[in-house]
């Protein structure tokens, strides 16, 4: 009886740890998606030629590589992935730009992009499982 309970004291403090890395992994992804948006500079991307799908749990993410010129003239080429919603603008013909950061411009996010939750909402529900459940 009293291992069965210091397991469950134990998978508490695991699920508890688990959920938040996920919380602050998830908030960091925010913050550094909202930063390059706030800072970095904006431009219009070539329209792609070519891209690759990839799919899982219904979901798809493609990847494809983009060019563009920066503010001070230096023609660059990244390889990224991206939302569908940005494929659908590539589709209709609609320009599609990106913030890009001047020092390292292969960092770069869609301007239509939205930091996720979803990091932080798994790390939230992990840990109020953990605490609740176990």
């Amino acid at each position: 009886m009293r291992v069965h309970h210091q397991g469950k004291i134990v998978f508490k403090i695991l699920g508890v740890l688990v959920g938040l890395v996920f919380i602050v992994f998830g908030f960091q992804e925010r913050s550094e998606i909202s930063g390059i948006q706030k800072r970095g500079k904006r431009v219009v991307v070539e329209p792609i030629s070519k891209y690759t799908e990839f799919k899982k749990s219904g979901s798809s993410t493609y990847t494809a590589e983009f060019h563009f010129t920066t503010e001070d003239g230096r023609k660059i080429t990244a390889k990224h992935s991206f939302p569908e919603e940005v494929l659908a603008d590539f589709k209709s013909g609609k320009p599609v730009e990106i913030a890009y950061m001047p020092n390292d411009p292969s960092t770069f996010v869609f301007s239509s992009q939205r930091a996720p939750w979803t990091l932080v909402m798994i790390g939230a529900a992990l840990l109020v499982a953990a605490l609740v459940l176990l």
